[in-house]
């Protein structure tokens, strides 16, 4: 078969045209997906999410910035709610006997607490049950909740982690006590998704503990409310 030079010239320039063509249609395939949506996360605060059972990875308690722990400078302790639950814990007085350095005073403690005098006066510590401890052998932390100073004392129906900062900080909170300072946080609304809980509680003391906690969104990745009761 003979072919003149203007046929194969033909023949040249459709397997070129077709050669380009595929080669755009795979160059539009491989364009990278833009998304427009962007999320920022706020660097004050720290998700209940973001904790694995008894491990926290993030504190705001070292900077007031949400930090990780290795890279703070204080001795810090992170007690999440699954720790509470699991030990029983429900305030300063039946959680402080199993962190570290930190001692509580009264019958289930190591040391009594009272004022001592011509006899021993401890009428006091049944006012305020939650500030007879100890942290490193010196004074009773201050109490903070989100971090504001606060004399209410807190129970874990309404705690989803608790912060305890051992020593001195004035750095960050001014003229405190010189044991440190115990932080909780309280629960938040989340907007993810509805969720709820009961529990109850019994001991051999015959004491019964039950407590709700709910959470309902009402508008989509906008609002959501959270209660929590005991």
């Amino acid at each position: 078969m003979k072919m003149n030079h203007h046929t194969v010239q033909r023949i040249l320039l459709g397997c070129l045209s077709g050669g380009l063509a595929v080669s755009l249609s795979a160059q539009t395939d491989m364009e990278p997906y833009i998304d427009d949506d962007v999320y920022i996360l706020s660097p004050f605060e720290v998700s209940a999410g973001e904790t694995m059972g008894y491990v926290a990875t993030t504190s705001l308690a070292g900077t007031r910035i949400k930090t990780e722990l290795r890279d703070v400078g204080y001795a810090i302790s992170v007690v999440t709610a699954e720790f509470m639950k699991d030990t029983g814990a429900t305030d300063n007085e039946s959680l402080l006997i199993y962190t570290a350095n930190t001692e509580v005073g009264g019958v289930l403690g190591n040391f009594s607490g009272a004022s001592i005098g011509s006899m021993a006066n401890e009428s006091a510590n049944f006012a305020r049950p939650s500030t007879n401890t100890r942290v490193r052998g010196l004074a009773a932390a201050d109490n903070t909740r989100d971090f504001f100073v606060t004399e209410i004392p807190w129970d874990s129906y309404v705690i989803d982690r608790v912060d305890l900062q051992r020593g001195p900080n004035a750095i960050l909170f001014g003229q405190g006590s010189a044991g440190g300072v115990i932080n909780t946080r309280t629960k938040q609304a989340m907007l993810l998704k509805n969720q709820g809980e009961l529990t109850l509680r019994l001991d051999e003391y015959g004491i019964i503990r039950s407590s709700v906690d709910l959470n309902q969104v009402l508008i989509e990745d906008e609002l959501a409310v959270r209660f929590a009761g005991v």
